[in-house]
């Protein structure tokens, strides 16, 4: 029953993937411009055994957005978390930090990399602080949202069976407000991995998805800039999948705060 729900999508993508092959075959698209998905493969196979068996430059440049990203998000998760429920337990904090939050949570983080260039220069540290950013204002938000959103009546009832006020803080603040904690985490995840991506346009020096997405384009390979953007689909894919659903099975579902 669980492997049904892939069916119709998966002859979607692949009457997608036949039509776009068919096109390309009746010189109805422009190879320089639109490649085949078979060029496609082509492209990203050519580039996977370059330098082998040294190393792929292909999974190389993977790894080296997957890292980026990795300490990125775990920063912004960490930070995001802690001032989030600041805000919602506290509301001088709440005062202090919600403006901040509505004003520079809509500044893209590619706008935000030339003044990052200019402090920290190019490479990793510009790439990660600029995705950590990122990602620290939905996960600051939605966990502030969920503190906020406790009932009352819970933390009195938690109160009065002789809790402390620092203790109602993993007894019902944080069971209370993980599945919007969760969602921030999500949202946070899914913006820091388009900002890398996009960082590593203008501050990659060598690696990442973006450096080769960018330096292929300068080059009119068209194979490698749609396959890059198809990895980058895929990756992030797979990593929600594995990585944050696994943590939400483990927590928000298992704990019952939201249903499978």
């Amino acid at each position: 029953m669980r492997g049904r729900r892939w069916i119709l999508p998966i002859l979607l993508v692949a009457g997608f993937l036949g039509l776009w092959e068919l096109a390309a075959h009746l010189g109805w698209l422009n190879p320089s411009l639109m490649s085949s998905p078979s060029r496609i493969a082509d492209a990203l196979w050519k580039t996977h055994v370059r330098r082998l068996p040294e190393r792929s430059i292909l999974l190389t440049h993977i790894g080296v957005s997957l890292q980026r990203v990795f300490l990125a998000g775990m920063i912004g998760t960490g930070s995001g978390v802690l001032i989030g429920i600041l805000m919602g337990t506290s509301r001088v904090v709440y005062r202090l930090f919600d403006p901040i939050v509505t004003l520079l949570m809509p500044i893209p983080g590619i706008a935000q990399a030339p003044l990052f260039i200019v402090w920290l220069g190019f490479g990793d540290p510009t790439i990660i602080t600029v995705g950590a950013i990122a990602s620290f204002f939905p996960i600051a938000f939605n966990t502030a949202a969920g503190v906020r959103s406790v009932d009352g009546q819970l933390v009195r009832a938690a109160r009065l069976m002789g809790v402390s006020p620092a203790g109602c803080l993993p007894r019902v603040y944080l069971p209370s407000a993980a599945g919007h904690i969760m969602a921030g985490v999500k949202l946070g995840w899914a913006r820091c991995w388009r900002t890398v991506i996009a960082v590593e346009f203008v501050a990659a020096a060598s690696w990442g998805l973006g450096y080769m997405i960018w330096d292929a384009s300068e080059y009119i390979r068209s194979g490698v800039v749609f396959g890059g953007i198809l990895l980058l689909m895929l990756v992030y894919f797979a990593m929600e999948r594995v990585v944050l659903e696994g943590v939400e099975r483990l927590t928000v579902r298992r704990w019952g705060m939201i249903q499978s």
